[in-house]
């Protein structure tokens, strides 16, 4: 495909066409990601040849399984050609140019044979994100970053060769130590930093963006009824308000040369279709279609049912870097297969223990949470007893056949393939064992898993909290209890930020309601249209059947109160 083929959404163009020297694009899946990191590499290999550009991950992993696949299957569309353009992992050939900036260690390079450079720089260790000094930086999935280690360690380094790039060199490159964050939308507070960049709208035009944003999500939302009714008029006339709303926050670089924009699959439509938007819709739950293809704008509801703090409860660094990393090498950085990933990419999960998962059964909504008791606290990088939420997996359930019973467990069993010790602690989810999925069939939800599960050759060991449901309030109360940390007789709680990116979610837009000094979820639809509805409490009812059936009994032995509030 040449450039003249390249079919360019609005947002892209406003990248391109802006020129600016600093961007912060906010983007769901399907509206072009890929091309905002290979549309810079080229750039900066045509104005800046023999330049070093600078590409940061929490893990090397995740650049190499997330961020370089379609980056570089983008460059190849362009043109580029692996080992005659570029090399990976390894010293290039003597007819390639090199870098200003002299290299002594290829091992996380990536170089071009005009001389640039990419370096790949991990957050995993303690000063493992410093480099040399670069021209350039970018952020892929920018929302996992440590912002706090990337302004010590990694931005200083965005310094040098002005004397041939900068204002004064003659060759002037506005874009010069300029630097691109890329990301979906943050779905925690310590990630709400990349929202800061869009502060400019209201303090330079008077714009609320995320409140203008939203209004916008909510009318295409409409437009999926309008077009299963085939309703034209009345789709053409949502569409054209969520046009004239796009306007009202149409892209600018800010008076310091910064850019930041939003966009969803909506942007993408000449080139994905609306087929592909329904066909995401009718497969996905609410929740995941909201986030990942629309774009939401999340907040966090006040008065949460759970106090998670992120720096203490969360963790980013979990990928199997070694095991990623011989991978690259066995395969010639094959970006294809870094792509495909399992368990062996996750260094928080041990093949040698088994596994526990709890299913959450639901009309809108059905799912896997699944834990591993561990040895290492991944949060604070030191050796302790530690219970990790490790994943997550969910279906749109087709009650009328059931088949989303088997899909969800195939997506388990699937990542879940080269684990040694296939064995699962199954916590029974009480709906799963009264609810039969089809009238036909005689199997609760609960015994048409655990069989395919077994089928599958895992062993089952069926877990179930005595007595009957308890109430919100203990388990609030024992949640209160975990998450403050400060007694040792309970369990220390992790969550991998990456892989139960829902289940956080779903808890952090769980409200708390008080009724009579007993605590419980509000489990209405929220009135803001920035809470997203109440079926996202699902996830963090999974969590608590898990929890509860574990530590419950520790509640029991406790006489202090948990405040509100710590």
């Amino acid at each position: 495909m040449t450039m003249e083929e390249l079919q360019l959404n609005n947002p892209q163009y406003s990248s391109i066409i802006l020129n600016p020297k600093s961007k912060c694009d906010i983007w769901s899946r399907a509206t072009g990601k890929s091309f905002l990191v290979g549309w810079d590499i080229n750039v900066v290999n045509r104005r800046m040849p023999r330049a070093l550009t600078s590409v940061t991950g929490q893990t090397y992993g995740q650049l190499l399984t997330r961020t370089l696949p379609s980056t570089f299957k983008f460059l190849e569309s362009m043109g580029y050609t692996k080992d005659q353009n570029y090399v990976v992992g390894r010293k290039p050939p003597q007819s390639f140019h090199t870098p200003f900036e002299k290299i002594m260690k290829f091992d996380n390079v990536i170089s071009f044979s005009n001389g640039n450079a990419i370096l790949m720089l991990s957050q995993d260790r303690i000063g493992s994100a410093r480099g040399p000094n670069v021209d350039y930086e970018i952020l892929d999935e920018a929302l996992t970053i440590d912002k706090e280690r990337y302004d010590q360690e990694t931005s200083p380094t965005n310094r040098g060769n002005e004397d041939i790039w900068g204002p004064n060199s003659g060759n002037h490159v506005p874009f010069h130590h300029g630097y691109h964050y890329v990301s979906s939308m943050p779905y925690s507070q310590t990630q709400k930093w990349l929202l800061d960049f869009a502060g400019y709208y209201e303090s330079e035009a008077g714009l609320q963006i995320f409140t203008i944003w939203n209004r916008i999500v909510k009318l295409q939302m409409e437009l999926i009824p309008a077009y299963y009714s085939r309703d034209k008029k009345l789709y053409t006339t949502i569409w054209n308000e969520t046009i004239r709303l796009r306007k009202q926050i149409l892209p600018f670089v800010s008076k310091t040369g910064h850019l930041f924009t939003l966009a969803n699959a909506f942007d993408n439509i000449s080139n994905i279709g609306i087929s592909y938007i329904i066909r995401e819709y009718e497969k996905q739950n609410l929740m995941t279609f909201m986030v990942e293809i629309m774009n939401v704008f999340l907040d966090q509801v006040e008065d949460c049912f759970y106090h998670i703090n992120e720096t203490k409860h969360v963790y980013f660094n979990a990928t199997n870097d070694s095991y990623i990393r011989d991978l690259a090498e066995n395969s010639s950085w094959d970006f294809t297969r870094l792509a495909a990933q399992d368990s062996r990419h996750d260094k928080d999960c041990d093949p040698m223990r088994y596994l526990e998962i709890t299913p959450d059964w639901g009309s809108t909504i059905s799912l896997f949470t699944v834990g591993q008791e561990g040895g290492v606290d991944f949060v604070n990088n030191t050796a302790g007893l530690v219970d990790n939420f490790i994943n997550e997996f969910f279906v749109k359930p087709d009650t009328a056949s059931g088949v989303m019973i088997n899909a969800l467990v195939d997506q388990f069993t699937h990542y879940y393939s080269t684990h040694l010790e296939k064995t699962v602690l199954y916590f029974r989810d009480r709906y799963g064992d009264s609810k039969n999925p089809n009238v036909n069939k005689s199997a609760s939800y609960n015994e048409q898993a655990i069989s395919r599960l077994e089928r599958a050759g895992w062993t089952v060991i069926q877990e179930v909290h005595k007595g009957m449901e308890p109430p919100q309030h203990d388990k609030y109360l024992l949640w209160g209890n975990i998450l403050k940390g400060s007694d040792p007789i309970f369990p220390q709680i992790r969550f991998n930020g990456t892989k139960c990116k829902y289940t956080l979610i779903s808890m952090n837009n769980t409200q708390v309601i008080q009724r009579e000094g007993k605590f419980s979820k509000n489990k209405k639809s929220e009135q803001s249209k920035t809470i997203l509805p109440e079926m996202a409490t699902h996830f963090s009812d999974s969590v608590d059947k898990r929890i509860w059936t574990k530590y419950g009994h520790l509640l029991t032995n406790q006489s202090t109160f948990v405040a509100a509030r710590t």
